[in-house]
């Protein structure tokens, strides 16, 4: 068979149907033990649309890791990644230039101190941003779906990206911001249309379709690397 990704062909007498997964970078198929290789190489040219936009995902993938808040780590803003540079001397704001985000410290933070201070300075640069961006985002698409919502608040959510209260509150969690802007984008409107259907069912998903064309391809985003937008 002669495809160009990573192809391992698995046949068990325990399977009916065939099935197609993607690990590791590799497609998984797996079939009935009698199943001809012709059908087999047909299954797979059916599914190589699906099968390019799944791998396309995983090599975008966030790996999580746990962070040391040292200079020169590598932390993720709206899709693009910036390394930490941390200053002693005076305290100050956070400041994203030239490829670096910026950590001013006070004189005497060492030790076990740095660490969360630097975590902390981080946290509060992003959460700033986040509203910052957030706010400018659903005032745009707010427009172009016609709907006005009445308030636009951050939060820390621990398994959830946003929500949308039936008095038009909108709150997103702030982590969105680590993701790139289109994956952002998403998020905003998924939780606007919410102004206009305040369910999941087949008008919303519409509404939503209508703005975000590939939406599904942004939720699927979300369900793979949701877990690495940390900081």
């Amino acid at each position: 068979m002669n495809f160009d990704f990573p192809l391992e062909i698995i046949r068990t007498e325990r399977s009916k149907s065939a099935s197609i997964e993607i690990e590791d970078d590799t497609v998984k198929v797996t079939v009935p033990q009698n199943l001809s290789d012709q059908r087999i190489e047909e299954l797979v040219k059916n599914r190589t649309v699906w099968i390019r936009q799944k791998l396309k995902i995983q090599t975008e993938t966030i790996r999580p890791k746990d962070k040391e808040y040292v200079n020169g780590e590598s932390f993720t803003y709206l899709g693009r990644n910036y390394r930490l540079k941390c200053t002693s001397g005076d305290a100050g704001e956070v400041k994203l230039k030239n490829g670096y985000l910026t950590v001013p410290l006070g004189r005497g933070v060492s030790g076990s101190d740095f660490e969360g201070s630097v975590r902390q300075s981080l946290k509060q640069w992003y959460q700033s941003r986040a509203l910052e961006k957030l706010k400018e985002k659903t005032k745009r698409y707010a427009s172009i779906l016609g709907v006005s919502p009445q308030s636009v608040d951050v939060k820390e959510y621990k398994s959830r990206w946003g929500s949308c209260s039936s008095s038009g509150d909108v709150t997103y969690n702030w982590r969105i911001i680590i993701s790139p802007h289109h994956i952002v984008d998403y998020i905003v409107v998924h939780e606007l249309c919410h102004l206009l259907e305040h369910n999941h069912g087949p008008k919303y998903w519409k509404h939503v379709q209508r703005v975000i064309p590939n939406y599904k391809e942004c939720r699927e985003w979300l369900k793979v690397n949701g877990d690495g937008l940390q900081i």
